[in-house]
């Protein structure tokens, strides 16, 4: 009796240890699916992620292999050949200027008035006054009236006008042109009417005996009695500015 009942007891406590097993491992799967579904999902995740940098990886690599030489190459080493290539050319242009510079110091005369250099004086201008070429005409020591005199000359000549000399009243320079002469008139009444005469006359060497001659006679030069191979200018319009004329500040 006491047998079976013990037997009881055991088979109970088997059946009953068996249902508890059962109910834990269900209450076990209901619990830790959910984390498991999750986990499965992380890991597909990180699965696709580790597939997709796989396969973008080498294009990283090759970008990088490729640039890189690039900027080392293209962008670096020209560089500093052409800084040096500048470099030089701007030494060698710095070196020409000063040995021009230099140069001018030493072979162009330069004007002690502060007109710059001596311009260049054309043979003609010796030639037409009857002179040899003076190769030392500037280093004579010409005052600064007679210097701008003769530097409008020169630039006249240059122009295809000869001139001889001139004077310089009050700043303005009056060239003393071929066949030329200028003239300040004068009006005065006559009982043959009103006439313009001649107060004051400045000529070239080729009117010399014209003038000499009306000198002699002392009386005024009507205008109409001028010889009619001789050209006129007036006064008024024959004055030139050096200043204005060379370019030149005052």
């Amino acid at each position: 009796m006491v047998r079976s009942i013990s037997y009881k007891w055991i088979i109970g406590a088997v059946i009953l240890l068996l249902i508890i097993a059962a109910a834990c491992s269900l209450w076990y799967q209901h619990t830790t699916t959910p984390y498991e579904q999750q986990a499965a999902e992380t890991d597909k995740l990180l699965q696709q992620w580790e597939n997709r940098n796989k396969a973008e990886e080498p294009v990283t690599i090759e970008k990088s292999s490729t640039q890189v030489p690039e900027e080392s190459t293209v962008s670096e080493k020209p560089e500093t050949e052409k800084t040096f290539a500048t470099d030089k050319v701007e030494r060698i242009q710095e070196q020409t200027e000063t040995h021009e510079q230099t140069n001018e110091t030493v072979d162009v005369p330069v004007s002690k008035y502060g007109f710059g250099p001596y311009p260049e004086i054309p043979p003609e201008f010796f030639h037409f006054k009857g002179e040899e070429v003076d190769p030392n005409f500037w280093t004579h020591n010409w005052n600064k009236n007679t210097e701008l005199m003769l530097r409008v000359e020169i630039k006249l000549w240059k122009q295809g006008i000869p001139t001889h000399g001139g004077i310089m009243p009050k700043g303005l320079f009056y060239p003393n042109y071929p066949n030329t002469i200028i003239v300040k008139w004068r009006t005065e009444e006559t009982p043959f009417g009103t006439r313009r005469y001649a107060s004051s006359i400045q000529g070239s060497p080729e009117t010399e005996s014209y003038l000499d001659e009306l000198h002699r006679q002392r009386r005024p030069v009507y205008e109409d009695e001028i010889p009619s191979h001789i050209k006129v200018l007036e006064q008024k319009d024959a004055g030139i500015d050096p200043y204005e004329f060379l370019d030149l500040p005052k």
